[in-house]
């Protein structure tokens, strides 16, 4: 009689279902602790994969996956992700600005976004709860 030994099988298996609890994590880990402003929001289901998402931190620091970022580094980023864009996946950029952000600093943001051509942006909310 042949004995097989699922030891080693087993143990593959413990190990990819920690790398894959681990690295499902990661994603979450990325983003900036950031109070976002409260507002109702978009009745539009959670938000579609933004190509591209910036944090905007209370003293005016802006935050590209989880390193501090010049405007001008977006922009170059902006600009690569404009001119590679095709017309089935618009290039949307989902922009995370703390609630005590001066306005300015966002609309720099958005000056410079615009200025390579993005045309699609969102800004991410706390719902309320208000409905209407």
């Amino acid at each position: 009689m042949i004995s097989v030994d699922l030891t080693p099988m087993i143990d593959v298996v413990f190990q990819l279902i920690i790398f894959f609890m681990f690295t499902s994590q990661f994603g979450e880990l990325r983003r900036t602790e950031i109070d976002l402003p409260r507002e109702q929001g978009d009745e539009e289901a959670q938000q579609a994969s933004a190509a591209m998402i910036i944090d905007l931190t209370g003293e005016g620091v802006y935050f590209f996956e989880s390193k501090a970022t010049s405007l001008l580094e977006i922009e170059q980023v902006a600009q690569l992700g404009v001119t590679n864009q095709t017309d089935s996946t618009p290039f949307d950029v989902l922009i995370r600005p703390d609630r005590n952000a001066p306005a300015v600093y966002l609309d720099r943001l958005l000056l410079r976004l615009s200025s390579v051509g993005v045309q699609r942006w969102k800004i991410a909310t706390i719902d309320t709860g208000g409905g209407s």
